[in-house]
């Protein structure tokens, strides 16, 4: 008995499709802008650019529409249930920075962030790093909506 390659590939995308469908349940694509509250009550503004789980910063071309920064593309994410986090690092000589993020999908329109950022420096008076960072938390808005 022979079994159609098609028939196989179509069962193969059907259960690909139920164990991706399991792993993230909810739709975080999109651009979502808010404000991040610190520890010590100083605010900033975010905003990201949300694909496939892949988290991108945003910029604007010379159309006007809005872009993902490639070059500040996330070391990594990873989307579970109505979870995604993602992890930026980068490091310019002395220094070395990590900053990591947990979005949960509130809503169609509003994500709730926790962000940590955590900077290291060389030394230049011990051998050895000083270091520091702080928490930070809000809520990201869906671009094209309001409350």
């Amino acid at each position: 008995m022979k079994i159609s390659t098609t028939l196989i590939l179509i069962t193969c995308l059907f259960f690909a499709g139920i164990i991706n469908a399991s792993a993230q349940s909810r739709d975080f694509d999109g651009i979502w802008t808010g404000r991040l509250t610190a520890d010590d009550g100083e605010s900033f503004s975010l905003t990201l650019y949300i694909e496939d789980n892949i988290v991108f910063s945003v910029t604007t071309n010379d159309a006007g529409d809005r872009v993902k920064v490639l070059s500040r593309d996330v070391s990594w994410s990873k989307g579970i249930g109505e979870q995604l986090t993602f992890i930026w690092m980068n490091t310019g000589g002395v220094w070395t920075e990590t900053q990591m993020h947990s979005l949960v999908w509130r809503n169609e329109n509003e994500l709730s962030i926790y962000h940590y950022r955590h900077v290291s420096n060389k030394s230049d008076s011990f051998d050895g790093n000083t270091d520091w960072g702080y928490a930070s938390k809000g809520l990201l808005v869906k671009e094209g909506h309001h409350h």
